[in-house]
Parts: structure tokens; sequence; C-alpha cells
């Protein structure tokens, strides 16, 4: 199998781990949460039940979770059949079905213990991780073999981590504005007892530390000449900015469901961004080319 073919896996693979995590947030938002009250069956009779709409619309994201596992199962498979061979590529690709399966499990355990919003936390932050994964083995697959080396200026790299880590920092916080909002995938689920206008004012904080992070990174990074980290914190920032914008009109609307999906959406694009740009910080250098022979004519007298 040619790189190139290999790197369409495992864009499929990012695809379907990309949108598993908005499949999940419609779980949650049609208020279908518990729908299928146990697991891995949906009901104690019956393992696949479409009876009524909440229960089809959680039984349809469990049955996505398994496209999710074939497609990653793909990108694994299609490591061993890449030409050439790279041991790391199938090492990423086993961690990921290991991602896919620990991020089953607990969905059970949310289902189990009645959508506790700690762990439809968890479940949320999980698969953030699981997509890091999976972008981590597009930029491998993207790259030569070979060790990286750091390909910015020191500062550069620190601001980067930086926006990264706040990235971070903004993902956890929505999460409490999840925990204490009205769209916790059950009438009767317990919810975060802290007031949400509290937890809406943490996390938009965090997000005006991380544009004001990403416009200083735009500013050393092109003081720096670093050319790659400049288009991509760009990109970070437009992402950001609209994703923003999307935060304050849903808030001032009540949080409607769909707005909330685009939001979840949106910060799913947002971490894809942010992690391509700490990408930017290494590369591996390619291969030295050999000098091209110098043509030598032979004269006659």
């Amino acid at each position: 199998m040619a790189a190139a073919t290999y790197r369409k896996l495992v864009y499929v693979s990012l695809f379907f781990v990309t949108a598993i995590i908005v499949t999940g947030a419609s779980v949650r938002l049609s208020g279908s949460g518990l729908g299928c009250p146990t697991w891995p069956k949906c009901t104690n009779d019956q393992m696949i039940d479409v009876s009524d709409p909440h229960r089809a619309t959680e039984q349809i994201n469990r049955l996505f979770t398994g496209a999710v596992g074939f497609a990653v199962i793909g990108a694994f498979a299609g490591a061993f059949r890449r030409r050439p061979y790279r041991r790391d590529l199938a090492w990423f690709g086993a961690l990921l079905i290991g991602g896919v399966l620990l991020q089953g499990v607990i969905g059970g355990a949310v289902v189990l213990l009645e959508l506790q919003w700690q762990s439809v936390a968890l479940h949320f932050l999980a698969s953030f991780l699981l997509l890091y994964g999976n972008l981590e083995l597009l930029r491998r697959a993207d790259e030569p073999d070979g060790a990286r080396v750091l390909s910015v200026s020191a500062r550069v790299r620190t601001l980067t981590e930086i926006v990264f880590g706040l990235t971070i920092l903004v993902l956890v916080f929505g999460t409490l504005v999840t925990g204490a909002g009205p769209h916790g995938g059950d009438a009767d689920v317990e919810r975060l007892d802290w007031p949400i206008d509290n937890a809406v004012r943490l996390h938009s904080l965090t997000v005006w530390a991380l544009i004001a992070a990403v416009i200083g990174l735009i500013a050393v990074a092109r003081r720096d000449g670093a050319a790659a980290t400049l288009a991509r914190a760009e990109a970070v920032l437009a992402i950001g900015l609209v994703q923003g914008a999307i935060g304050y009109i849903q808030w001032f609307n009540k949080v409607p469901p769909v707005l909330v999906g685009i939001h979840v959406l949106g910060a799913a694009s947002t971490f894809i961004a942010v992690s391509w740009l700490r990408f930017a910080s290494h590369r591996v250098p390619s291969p030295a080319r050999s000098p091209e022979p110098i043509a030598v004519e032979t004269l006659t007298s």
C-alpha cells in the first residue's frame, strides 16, 4: 500500500472519531441519554431496540461507535500493508483501537451511573484524547521516517504549549457549563450544583485568555519567521473567534440544542487546529539528497 493511500485511511478514521463527539452530544441534547437504560444491551430483554425516538437515538449512537471501531481497525491494519512499513504507525493504530474500547466502557458506565455529570464530562474529555491520538497518527503518516527536531525558537515553542494547555482548560471548564446547564440527557439526572452563570463566566475567561495567547503567538511567530506556526496560529484565531461568537449567541438565546451541537463541533474543530499548531514546533528533517552527478565530457582531439 502506498503512503498516500494509507493517509486516506487515517483521514477516514479521523472523520469518524470527530463525528462521534458530535453524535454523542446529540444524544444528550435530545434528552435520549437513558433511552437505552442498560449496557451493553439496550434493555434487559433486547440488545437492539428502536421502539421510540429516545431509544432509537441512543441505539444509533451506539451502533455508530461500531463504525468508529471499524475505521480505526482499518488504520491499524493498513499500517502493516503500508510500504515502507513503519512500526510507530502500527503502534499508534493499536492505541486507537484501545481508546475506542475504553470509550465504549466509559460510555457504558455513564449509562449505569444514570448520566451523572462527572461521568458525562469524563466521556467527553476522553473523546478528545482519542482525537489527539488520531491526529498524532495522521501527523506521523504525513512525515518521513526519522527523529523530530525543534523547528521554531524556544519562545515560539513555549507560547505554543501555553495555547495548547489553555485549550485543554477551555474544554474542561466547558464540561462544567454542561454539568450545570439544562441539557443533561434526561430530565431527572443529577446536575452540577453550581450556578450556571458562574460556570459560564469561568469558561469564557479561559476562552479570552486563549485568544490573547494566540494573538501573542502570532506576533512572536511573525517576528521569528516561524512560517508554519504563523499560518496555523492564524487559522486557530479565526476558528476560535467564530467558536466564541457561537458561544455568546447560544448563551443569549438560552442555549438551544441546535446551537449547542454546533458549539460542540466547533470545540472539536478548535482542538484539531490547536493540535496541528502544536505539531508545527517539530519536524523530521528531509533526507539529505545526494549531489547530482557532474557530467564529464570526453574531449577528443
